[in-house]
């Protein structure tokens, strides 16, 4: 077997996380009375996803993050008199519950443990809201640990959050390690920052970053099963 210890990222590589920013982002327009229309989805993500890579290369603070997105999009949709505050906390609470799982993330999962790898979560994020949106999920039983960045004290893709894994599954990563993550930025940086060998699932077919280059590149995650072999 080529990989024991597998390192698998868990939003939009094993559970939907777009489908339940969508979902938690309409609940909250709702709760609030602001009129909802499909098109502040993307408006949204692009503006959480541009504070999310600040975030990465520490230009921002996870605490200012969360409320600032939603000041900036209440500020393009002209939105008044709505706490960016309280609606974060809304949002929060309702996403949490997003558990679509991503095509093929059970049987992928499973198929790596059957070969006899160790499988682990290395997750970004609240973790009230990641562990609640484990709950229940059929991969679990599959995975030997988690960890969440707001656990472990550092963020993907510093290499200190992956010395800090380390440490939360009392393994040692070596060349039988491998990063499996859908962010070129976060998951596949953070593997090639801690010299760990890196698989970018590349479903959305994103663009190529000539500076971020993983080990491998698949666009369906079953594809894992044979680099695992």
């Amino acid at each position: 077997m080529k990989y024991d210890k597998i390192l698998f990222d868990l939003d939009n590589t094993l559970i939907d996380f777009d489908d339940a920013e969508r979902t938690s982002l309409r609940i909250c327009f709702e709760k609030f009375s602001i009129a909802y229309k499909e098109e502040y989805n993307q408006i949204y993500h692009d503006i959480n996803d541009k504070l999310w890579k600040m975030l990465e290369k520490g230009l921002i603070e996870r605490k200012v993050l969360i409320v600032k997105r939603f000041e900036e999009l209440f500020e393009v949709l002209g939105v008044k008199n709505v706490s960016p505050k309280e609606f974060n906390e809304e949002y929060l609470s309702n996403i949490k519950n997003g558990k679509k799982l991503m095509p093929n993330a059970v049987q992928t999962v499973k198929a790596v443990y059957d070969l006899g790898a160790k499988c682990y979560l290395v997750t970004n994020g609240n973790k009230i809201v990641q562990k609640n949106r484990l709950e229940g999920q059929p991969f679990m039983e599959y995975i030997s640990g988690v960890a969440i960045s707001e656990d472990v004290g550092y963020k993907k893709p510093d290499k200190e959050f992956f010395i800090g894994a380390e440490k939360t599954f009392n393994v040692k990563f070596d060349s039988k390690t491998l990063v499996v993550g859908d962010s070129l930025t976060s998951d596949i940086l953070g593997g090639i920052n801690a010299r760990i060998d890196t698989c970018f699932v590349n479903v959305k077919n994103q663009p190529k970053n000539p500076d971020i280059k993983p080990t491998y590149e698949i666009t369906t995650l079953l594809d894992l099963i044979d680099i695992v072999k």
